[in-house]
């Protein structure tokens, strides 16, 4: 008997993730889950700052730090950040203070759609966890671990890129988001399957990540880019590069 076609709206091919084919940091469009990652850890400038940081925290007998804390370490960061920039934006001749007051008298550009569908995403899924959570451990673990991830990645994403570079970086950000969608899809399917009555608690939220995944696809993923290649594996990351010198300047 011959084989039946499928329907021509039911085919698709599966998705194909890409990496860097030059420099771009790794940790910049990464899940942030840093005890599951491959990466190689001493050229990872996230992973170091931070095991440095947690090292000193002990030698201090501080334990482990607090929320405050936490905001305080990522605001000097952005402080530092801030002060690189300013420095390299003098040296190509430009002044800061005069781009500060053309982006203020800039109208503010409307946030995109898919950005407002993430953070609805993360409340769901939010309430769900706290619902339902705690009989289900493991899976509530990567439902938190990447619920707060999707909304922040997409935005920059979604931000106007400039260049190839940038387009390299919307890029990547929109396939982090995609894979995050993966994971919380499985942890979901895998919730259902031990309790089939929490099917009609996750119909709304899976068919939101699902939609959410369609246009990642259709936005992003297929976009061409010389900057990217076609990952092998789960080998996710591009070159890497010495984060030594980086590091030296952190601990100044």
């Amino acid at each position: 008997m011959p084989k039946k076609n499928k329907p021509a709206g039911r085919r698709r091919e599966a998705t194909i993730y890409r990496k860097p084919v030059v420099y771009i940091p790794p940790y910049n469009y990464c899940d942030r889950w840093c005890e599951r990652c491959r990466i190689d850890k001493d050229r990872c400038l996230l992973y170091q700052t931070e095991m440095d940081e947690r090292l000193h925290r002990q030698i201090d007998g501080k334990g482990e730090p607090t929320p405050e804390e936490v905001a305080g370490r990522i605001s000097r960061d952005l402080r530092s950040a801030l002060q690189k920039v300013e420095q390299q934006v003098r040296a190509m001749g430009f002044d800061p203070e005069e781009i500060r007051r053309q982006a203020a008298d800039a109208p503010p550009r409307k946030r995109d759609p898919i950005v407002d569908e993430a953070f609805a995403l993360t409340r769901a899924v939010a309430a769900f966890v706290r619902e339902n959570g705690g009989s289900f451990p493991e899976e509530a673990e990567v439902l938190r671990w990447y619920m707060t991830l999707v909304g922040p990645k997409l935005a920059r994403a979604a931000a106007r890129a400039e260049d190839a570079m940038e387009r390299a970086d919307a890029i990547l950000q929109a396939q982090v988001v995609h894979k995050a969608l993966a994971a919380m899809h499985a942890a979901l399917e895998a919730i259902r399957l031990r309790r089939p009555a929490l099917a009609d608690a996750m119909l709304d939220i899976l068919a939101l990540m699902k939609r959410m995944r369609r246009q990642i696809e259709q936005r992003w993923l297929i976009l061409p880019c010389d900057l990217l290649a076609p990952a092998t594996g789960d080998d996710w990351w591009g070159p890497l590069r010495d984060i030594t010198p980086t590091l030296k300047h952190f601990r100044q």
